[in-house]
Parts: structure tokens; sequence; C-alpha cells
């Protein structure tokens, strides 16, 4: 059985890498080309879709046209943002205050009247750990970016495959359907002569409409898959007509060990080196918001009474008797020790994820070839021997049905382990942030 719908000329990586606070993380994305990369650019910048649809340009216009990933990177420019506001002073502030304007001698004639100008001055190193800490902060927010854009190419590809699988069901299904009505005429030749009884033809009937049901339910199932892949570039109604690429390619499967070591580029593990820096420089702050700030004024004075200008100097200070910000400290105190447990668990998480993709793999990569070598060819030499045989006479119409409900049966089954490798592959792939194998001929 052959799955490929003009199978793409070559197979291009395009790497979109990144350097953050000295760590360069490389997310790197397979793409099927489709006439070299002139005519990748192209599709990045058109519209949207339409006509066949490689891989390639559905990747392209998800990173360009994705509502989710549209609406995070709004997160990354808010970062920048706080960075923008930590590195602020405290303004100062202008004030007046009269005396003397009430009592025996009302009026201004002989108030006193003082403009002053105050001045807050940060100590205890808060601007710095202010600034440090909105820094880290905003190296969070592009690791997190990156790792939903991950995670948006993941399930881009994971319904590219999926529409691509529903293709091939509805052939599968017309091809069943055709094979099962086949074989009407020569029953009803067979009971025209006496051969079949007309039980035959109320079977065949009832195989034909049953086909008729499963080919409809594989038409309404790519309606749905179609749609899932266009709401990937923010599109409500699908505009291509079909999608095309190779399923049945299935590439050497890498040890665990070794996919296992590349875990540690996926960001959503790279993030916890900044986040545990971000905790620290927030503990540093609320250590430092501890410490008083110091509030710096001088007026000018004019007496009323004399006519005589004088200056006017002072300085304000909290006492720090009752509040020394202890309950922010201990607060920021447990959330450094938090940080610890939480990189453990993100990992454990992320390899258990990576071991039951890579079971996925070994399992149908297993399931791929013993359905294509024994399974398939078995089953269609069947098929044929037994209508021959029904045609001569040897074999009943309950033969041929059983025959050709097997064959549907294995054909389906090896579509849904491809379906599951590809899917599996692009999920490994998102995980260890790398190529599953650069010679494989389908782009996860």
């Amino acid at each position: 059985m052959t799955l490929s719908c003009h199978t793409c000329s070559a197979l291009v990586w395009v790497a979109l890498s990144f350097a953050i606070g000295g760590i360069c993380n490389r997310i790197i994305i397979r793409l099927v080309a489709f006439g070299g990369l002139a005519a990748f650019s192209h599709f990045v910048s058109a519209a949207d879709l339409a006509g066949q649809v490689t891989l390639a340009q559905a990747l392209a216009l998800t990173l360009k046209q994705n509502p989710d990933l549209a609406a995070f990177s709004w997160d990354v420019r808010s970062a920048e943002a706080r960075v923008l506001q930590a590195r602020l002073r405290p303004n100062p502030e202008l004030g007046m205050q009269s005396e003397d304007i009430s009592g025996s001698r009302p009026g201004f004639s002989h108030s006193q009247t003082t403009l002053q100008l105050s001045h807050l001055l940060e100590l205890g190193g808060k601007r710095t750990a202010r600034v440090r800490e909105a820094t880290f902060g905003r190296e969070l927010a592009k690791l997190d970016y990156e790792s939903k854009r991950l995670d948006i190419l993941k399930k881009t590809a994971q319904a590219f495959v999926e529409v691509l699988s529903a293709q091939e069901r509805v052939r599968l299904g017309q091809e069943n359907l055709e094979l099962a009505s086949g074989l009407i005429p020569d029953i009803r030749k067979r009971i025209e002569a006496g051969k079949a009884s007309a039980v035959e033809q109320t079977r065949s009937e009832v195989a034909v409409a049953s086909a008729r049901i499963e080919l409809d339910q594989a038409k309404r199932s790519l309606i749905t898959a179609r749609q899932h892949l266009a709401a990937q570039w923010g599109s409500a109604q699908p505009k291509f007509a079909q999608v095309v690429g190779d399923l049945e390619h299935v590439t050497y499967l890498p040890s665990l060990e070794n996919l296992s070591l590349s875990l540690a580029q996926n960001p959503e593990i790279a993030r916890w080196e900044p986040e545990t820096d971000k905790r620290q420089a927030t503990l540093r702050l609320q250590q430092a918001q501890a410490v008083p700030n110091i509030t710096l004024s001088a007026a000018p004075r004019y007496i009323g009474e004399t006519r005589e200008w004088t200056s006017v100097i002072g300085f304000s200070l909290p006492l720090p008797l009752w509040n020394r910000n202890q309950g922010a400290i201990l607060e920021a105190k447990h959330q450094l020790a938090k940080a610890d447990d939480e990189k453990r668990s993100a990992v454990t998480r992320l390899s258990s994820e990576l071991n039951d993709a890579y079971q996925t793999v070994a399992r149908t990569s297993n399931e791929i070839h013993v359905l294509k070598e024994s399974v398939l060819p078995g089953a269609e030499k069947a098929v044929e021997a037994i209508r021959q045989g029904y045609e001569a006479g040897r074999f009943s119409y309950l033969d041929v049905n059983e025959a050709r409900r097997t064959l549907t049966t294995a054909r389906l089954q090896y579509l849904q382990a491809l379906s599951d490798y590809h899917k599996a592959v692009a999920e490994i792939e998102a995980l260890t942030v790398q190529p599953f194998d650069a010679k494989s001929g389908f782009s996860k």
C-alpha cells in the first residue's frame, strides 16, 4: 500500500536560534522542502494556504499567524517594560507649607511660607536588586515563549499528520466500498443461474451499506482534522485542497539514553537556571526592602512679618521597630528552596513523556514492519485468491466478505500505526529540541 502523495523533493532543517543571558538555545524545526528555500519564504508571507499544502508551509504560517503564539509574545514585551520600569529612580517631590495664617493676627502678612523640595534616596541596593530581578524575568519570558513555540509547532505537525492519515482513510474507504459493491453483479448472475441464494445478495447489500457508513465517517473525520490544522494558523475554515507528504518512511530508532541526554536543551528545563537566579534576586530585593530609605529635603522659607528669606534643610527616616519585611524575606527564601524541587519535577515529567513517546515509536515501528512485510501482502493475496475461488464456486460469499474485512482492517491498522509513529516522533523532537533522524524522509 502506497501512502505517498507528490513526495517532496528534499528535507530542510530551519534552525531558529536566540541568545538569552549568554545561554544560546537552538530551536530546530524540521521542514519538508517544497521547491527550495525561495518557495518556502514565499509561503511564509502568504495570507493563507490554498491548493496542496506541505508541512513546511503549514509550520511557516503557524509561526506567523498562530493566535496563541501572538498573544504569548506580548508577555516578552511586558517583561521588557518591567525592566525599563525597574531602572527608574524615584521622582522628587515638591511641596508648600504656610504657618501662622490664623490666630490673633490672621492672614499671610505674618505667616511663614516654605517651598520644599524632597527626594527619596533608596538605600540597601534596592534599585540594583530590582533591575536584576526584572532582567531575569525577561529571560524567563523569552524561554517560556520558545517553549510555547515548540509546543505549537509540535501540535501543528501532529495535526498535519492527522489530516494526511484522514485523507488516506477516505481513500481506503472508497476502495473498500468499491470492493464490496463490485461483487454485486457477480452475485446477481449466480442467483439467476441458481448457483446462489437470494440471501447472498442481501448480505452483499448489507456489506455495501456498512462500507458507505464507514466512508462517511472517514470523510467527516477528515473535515474535523482539516479544521484542527487550519486553526493552528488562526483560520476558522480550511482553504487548502489537501496536504501532501509521505507517511511510510520509518527511520532508525536511536537509543533512549541518547535522547534523554538532550532533554537539558528543552526550554522547560533550561528555564530553571534563570528562574533560580530570579528567585535569588527576589530574595536580595526583599532583604534590601528591610533597609529604611532616607528622604532629604531643602526649602526656602519666607517670613512675612520680617519679610526675610531663610533656608530650611531636613531629612526623614522610618524606624524599623516592628516591620522589617520579615514575612516577605521568609517567603522569598521558601520560594528559592522550592525551585530545586520544581526543577526535579519538570525533569521527571519530561522524562516520562519522552519515555512514553519512545515506547510508542518502538511499538509502532515493529507493528509497521510486520504489517507491511507479512500481514498486508498475505491479506491482499487472500482476497484475490478467494475472489477467484468464489467465481469458480469453491468459496461462499461469507468467505469473500471475511477476506475483504480482514484486508480493510489490516490497512487501517497499518495507517494508524504510521500515524501514531509520526506523532510520537514529533513529540520526541519537541522534547529533545533536535531532529529524531536527519535522514528521515518525512518531516515531523
